[in-house]
């Protein structure tokens, strides 16, 4: 909360941020409070990311949602498809750390 006792809508509480995907969500990022918002101009503001990780984590979320919708689990094109997301979501978190920097601790949970 702020000094004039109104709350900041850009705070982020906690020092820990899990990457981690679920269901129905696009930009999976989340604190011990909950998924922090997804949209653009809130991570720009709260967490200093840069519109090209805010694409990629995007881009990402959503091929999440089309192989957890599109492919038959187990078939050999699920697999393929997890394990080629799930090197790009190391990545991803690597990247995450190094743009939010000591202010948080950046934690890749794989599917």
């Amino acid at each position: 909360m702020a000094d004039d006792g109104v709350e900041d809508p850009y705070a982020v509480e906690g020092d820990e941020i899990r990457f981690m995907w679920d269901y129905g969500v696009i930009v999976p990022l989340w604190t011990d409070e909950g998924l922090l918002p997804d949209d653009p101009e809130w991570l720009r503001r709260a967490l200093g990311l840069s519109d090209t990780l805010i694409a990629r984590l995007t881009r990402w979320g959503e091929a999440m949602e089309a192989r957890d919708g599109d492919l038959h689990p187990g078939s050999p094109e699920w697999f393929e498809t997890g394990s080629a997301l799930t090197r790009q979501g190391r990545d991803l978190a690597e990247a995450l750390q190094r743009e939010v920097g000591h202010r948080f601790t950046v934690t890749y949970i794989a599917f």
